[in-house]
């Protein structure tokens, strides 16, 4: 169910996302189809409705912790709208995500995922980017190797 959630919402086969996920994660970051999917994002929707999807998240972010035990992690709408553009900018740096989110269970962001793109449904424009974006820069953290 969560590789054919994914495979929608990136755009690809739930063959390619299991493929993906079969891999370590520090090699996923490495593997040329996940770089063609970063660089395949649109910077221009993302950017254009950052502001949306940081309201969106802020409001829904909350629940979602409290719901998964992670009051004490930092994210929040501004983190997860910042990180996504961020590491758009900079995608040399995304592989900082795991050790980011180390102490974070991997079934919890299995758990959380479907809510989260749920909260995007909410987006007025750039809804389909924000939950490409989402999937594409999650798949590592379902394959942690760590």
């Amino acid at each position: 169910m969560l590789v054919d959630m994914l495979a929608s919402y990136i755009g690809v086969s739930p063959v390619e996302v299991e493929r993906l996920l079969a891999l370590p994660a520090t090699s996923i970051y490495r593997d040329r189809s996940y770089q063609s999917l970063i660089a395949q994002l649109d910077a221009e929707a993302l950017h254009g409705s950052a502001e949306q999807a940081h309201q969106i998240y802020d409001a829904g972010v909350p629940a979602i912790k409290q719901k998964y035990g992670l009051m004490d992690t930092i994210m929040g709408g501004h983190t997860l709208s910042n990180w996504t553009l961020g590491f758009l900018m900079y995608p040399e740096r995304l592989q900082d995500m795991l050790a980011r989110h180390a102490a974070v269970p991997t079934d919890t962001i299995a758990a959380a995922l479907p809510e989260l793109f749920l909260l995007l449904d909410a987006l007025p424009q750039g809804r389909e980017e924000w939950q490409r974006a989402l999937a594409v820069f999650t798949l590592p953290l379902l394959a942690r190797d760590m």
